[in-house]
Parts: C-alpha cells; sequence; structure tokens
C-alpha cells in the first residue's frame, strides 16, 4: 500500500511552533503542493539559519563564578564546546526575554556510559528544570516566564566528559527556528529546534548513522511514559547495502520488520517498514524508511521508547500522545529532498 502524507499533519506542526506570546503570531507557512496521491511536496519555512553552526569556547573563569554563553551578533543558538571532571559541575549564565523560547541539551563527543544532568534555574530563584528531586534533566525546551538571567548547571553522573551544548532562544513571536543539514550523498534535510543533535541509538539502520536528532519537546515528555524519542539519519553508498536498501534488515537490532507501505517524499519514493521490541517493562518501536538516491542507500529511522503505565504510582504519569510525537517526527521527514 502507498502512502500520502497529510497537509494538516504539517500545518498543524507548523502551528505547534507558533509563538506562544499573547500578540498574534507571525507563521511562515511552507507552500505546499500536492499532486495525485501518494506524493507529498513540501518547502520547508524560509527562517533557516544558512551559516555553518557558530560555536562558543568558554572563557577561564575564577572557580564557583558562572560562565557567561555569549551569541553571536544578531545569533539565536550557539554550540558550546566544554568538557567537564567526573564529580565536578559548571554553570552557564545567559540573559533572555520573557516569552521567548529556550532549547537547552548536552550532546556528549563520546559514546559513554555516564550522563549529564542539568539545572536551569532564573535570577528570581524559579526552578525550569527538573522540576522535582525525583526527576533528571538531562534536556528542556520551553517558554521564558520572566526577563532575567537564566543558569544552567551541568553535572555528570559518573565519569567526566567532553560534549556540546546546544543553547537556542527564539526571537519573540518566533515559536520555532530551524537548521539544514546536507550530508555527503545530496540528500539534506531541514529540522526545527524542537530536535537537537544527539548520539545514535541500537536501531534496525544498515549503516551507521549520520545524523541523530533527539526530540527535546519537553511537554511531550512531562509526566506521561514516554522515556526518549529519536530521528536517525543513515546514508551508504555501499554497493551490498545499496543492492538490498529497500529490503528488512535481518541483522536489525530492534528485532523482525515488517512491511508497511511506500511514501512519496518531495519525488523520493521510501520503502517502509516496522519493528517493536519490548522488555522489563520497556517498549520500542521504529518506523524505518528506506529510498536509493544517488547511488547510495538512505535510511531514517524514528525511534520511539516508552515504558509501562503499570511502572508507576496510580495517577502519577498519563500515557504519552503518540500521535503529537509522530506528527513531529514526519514533519522533519516531510522537509527531506534531494539537493
Amino acid at each position: 500500500m502507498k502512502k500520502s502524507f497529510s497537509l494538516l499533519l504539517l500545518i498543524g506542526f507548523l502551528a505547534a511552533c507558533a509563538a506562544p506570546a499573547a500578540e498574534p503570531a507571525q507563521v511562515i507557512l511552507p507552500t505546499v503542493t500536492i499532486v495525485p496521491s501518494p506524493t507529498f511536496t513540501a518547502v520547508p519555512p524560509t527562517v533557516v539559519p544558512t551559516e555553518g553552526f557558530p560555536t562558543y569556547t568558554p572563557p577561564t573563569v575564577e572557580a564557583g563564578q558562572p560562565i557567561e554563553i555569549r551569541f553571536p551578533v544578531n545569533g539565536t543558538y550557539v554550540d558550546v564546546t566544554d568538557n567537564i571532571v567526573a564529580g565536578g559541575s559548571k554553570t552557564y549564565s545567559l540573559n533572555a526575554m520573557q516569552g521567548q523560547v529556550m532549547s537547552v541539551s548536552i550532546l556528549p563527543q563520546a559514546d559513554a556510559a555516564s550522563t549529564i544532568s542539568m539545572q536551569i534555574k532564573g535570577a528570581d530563584g524559579s526552578v525550569l528544570c527538573p522540576k522535582s528531586a525525583e526527576e533528571q534533566c538531562l534536556f528542556w525546551r520551553g517558554m521564558l516566564p520572566a526577563s532575567q538571567d537564566y543558569f544552567v548547571t551541568l553535572t555528570p553522573d559518573g565519569e567526566g566528559l567532553q560534549f556540546v551544548m546546544r543553547v537556542a532562544i527564539n526571537p519573540l513571536n518566533m515559536g520555532c527556528q530551524y537548521f539544514d543539514f546536507e550530508s555527503a550523498r545530496g540528500i539534506s534535510l531541514t529540522y526545527p529546534d524542537t530536535f537537537a543533535p544527539a548520539l545514535p541509538m541500537q536501531g534496525n539502520y544498515k549503516t551507521d548513522p549520520v545524523l541523530t536528532l533527539q526530540l527535546i519537546e519537553t511537554d511531550l515528555y512531562e509526566k506521561t511514559n514516554l522515556s526518549e524519542v529519536y530521528l536517525m539519519f543513515s546514508s551508504s553508498a555501499d554497493s551490498k547495502v545499496v543492492s538490498t536498501c529497500t529490503e528488512p534488515n535481518p541483522n536489525g537490532g530492534g528485532g523482525p520488520e515488517y512491511p508497511a507501505d511506500e511514501v512519496t517524499i518531495n519525488g523520493l519514493i521510501f520503502v517502509h517498514s516496522t519493528t517493536e521490541g519490548a522488555g522489563a517493562g520497556n517498549y520500542y518501536q521504529q518506523e524505518i524508511f528506506r529510498t536509493v538516491q544517488n547511488n547510495a542507500c538512505h535510511e531514517v529511522i524514528f525511534f520511539i521508547h516508552f515504558t509501562s503505565a503499570s511502572n508507576y504510582t496510580a495517577g502519577t504519569v498519563t500515557e504519552f500522545n503518540r500521535d503529537a510525537v509522530m506528527q513531529n517526527l514526519e514533519a522533519v521527514l516531510s522537509m527531506i529532498r534531494d539537493q
């Protein structure tokens, strides 16, 4: 069966990225052309950074003092490259305005067993993340409640790590900003700041991902049984991989695959399959899309990890909104294109 993405899905996603301020949001809708089913063609929003990702190496400060994060002139995001030792912590500061949407995420520079937890606190004492002592804050995205300085304190739960911390602050009345990724084999995609670069998960990809994005829309996780969501993009010109590109992966890390349908996106025909697994009250679902283009095999994998609601005290969590999660993932997939 062939499948067509819904125009309403993408418009609904963009509405979710609309500015949360009281004034009417100025949302730039994409130009969408629908041709006979099952083809979906979408031109992504025009608010896309065109320069390389700005990086910032923090200066040395006195012990116990916060490290100021400085954005480039007219910049709205920065990747802070730094390291942190085991048993230590670091605090960063930045100033932002009430109503702006801010996101903070951590990308370790090596696959390590330890993680880096964060606390985000306002100068007025309000704590944005974590909401309670029982929770761990690994990323945060939301609307800022006041115009003031904000402090981000990072603490590793094990060994020290080198990392890149992405901090994005959207201009007032802009709900999302967008980033471009271009692969070495002619395929590119655009993603919003509801996603951030991450390390890959163990998925059913046929070659290692060249881009992994984690969904960091905090509202989708809070008080639900949703654990983590990723979108992974892989690309390979290996002749053996290309020859079997659209076939199910017999050596995947998530169990057997089951063919679902075909999806045409911006002229690229993807074969769609699914797989799922479970263990110890955890559930793992993958939606896998593969296509051959430019003599290479390209894969996009949605990876969704959630837990059984029975693992929690009754009434403390609700079932996560899978439709909203898929809407975010499919919106990124809808913006994949051949360069």
